[in-house]
């Protein structure tokens, strides 16, 4: 396998687009190429096109398990978001075609505001048409750059370093759902979350209910403590609920835990977890053990989505 490199490849960054120059003498990479810059134009009808039907994305969750997204409903996210998408500044890149007979894998890079992300493309020529049969990809939040324009080592952006931008990716406007569980109806709601304090906390305000009926008004604040070196989660709202999460490096992954006795009196040990999706989604995921740790029930999977 020959992958295109320096002198074969040619790669131009224009907010929101891409061009390629590859080696012209190779057709079949030009027909790639073609299929490469479809995905990125970011329009639904030809990434229909681009994409065999049957075709799965493929990527984990904050534990590393496997999730699996079907096409259908991927496309269908792309065409909720497509407005957004061409007004989002955004640049790519196509890092590498490497094709052998029939089959191909592209490698791309999006950097966009909230976060950067790689695909991986597989290709396969199918009765002359090149066609893109999975996607594998890893989403990373973007660091946000220091408040006005603040040199990092500077006293007002000490909360500009890679600790306290953690959350970035949350930062927007948000509709939010839960499936529901335990007997409850789905709920929806609404987030907004912003920074405050030149960078060291980031806020969020969020309403949520269920089949009409107001739930609960509350805020969140997240912060990390540079004497400790940990993060902590504040929770309040309407009903009386006041909660503080203790932040835990565990496994690679960042999860707030707090515990509590239930009505009679027994700890009960509750544990969230953020995980981004994309730029324009991310998941809030509860958990709770009555045993210290040992095992977790599902407490509920709140997903949030960006507003169009």
């Amino acid at each position: 396998m020959k992958p295109l490199i320096a002198g074969a490849l040619l790669v131009a960054f224009v907010a929101g687009s891409i061009w390629l120059h590859a080696d012209s003498a190779d057709p079949e990479t030009a027909a790639i190429r073609l299929v490469a810059e479809a995905y990125v134009s970011g329009d639904p009808a030809r990434i229909r096109d681009a994409f065999l039907p049957s075709m799965n994305l493929y990527t984990t969750d904050a534990k590393e398990a496997l999730r699996t997204i079907p096409f259908a409903e991927y496309i269908e996210r792309v065409s909720a978001n497509a407005t957004k998408a061409q007004q989002e500044e955004r640049k790519s890149r196509i890092d590498l075609i490497d094709r052998t007979g029939n089959v191909a894998v592209v490698k791309i890079t999006t950097m966009r505001p909230q976060a950067t992300v790689t695909d991986y493309l597989s290709l396969v020529r199918i009765e002359k048409h090149w066609k893109v049969v999975s996607k594998a990809f890893f989403v990373e939040p973007a660091i946000a750059a220091p408040p006005n324009g603040q040199n990092p080592s500077s006293p007002e952006s000490a909360c500009a370093d890679l600790n306290h931008q953690r959350f970035a990716f949350m930062i927007g406007s948000w509709s939010t759902s839960d499936p529901g569980r335990g007997g409850n109806t789905a709920s929806e709601g609404e987030s907004s979350v912003e920074t405050m304090l030149a960078g060291c906390i980031v806020h969020e305000h969020r309403t949520l209910a269920r089949e009409g009926k107001r739930l609960f008004d509350g805020d969140a604040y997240w912060g990390f403590d540079s004497t400790k070196k940990q993060w902590l989660l504040f929770y309040m709202d309407d009903q009386s609920h006041m909660q503080l999460y203790e932040g835990r490096e565990q496994d690679g992954r960042l999860a707030f835990y707090r515990e509590r006795p239930d009505p009679d009196g027994k700890p009960i040990l509750t544990r969230i977890v953020y995980t981004p999706l994309d730029p324009a989604s991310y998941t809030q995921t509860v958990e709770r053990s009555t045993d210290k740790g040992s095992t977790w029930l599902p407490g509920g999977v709140t997903t949030y989505k960006a507003k169009r």
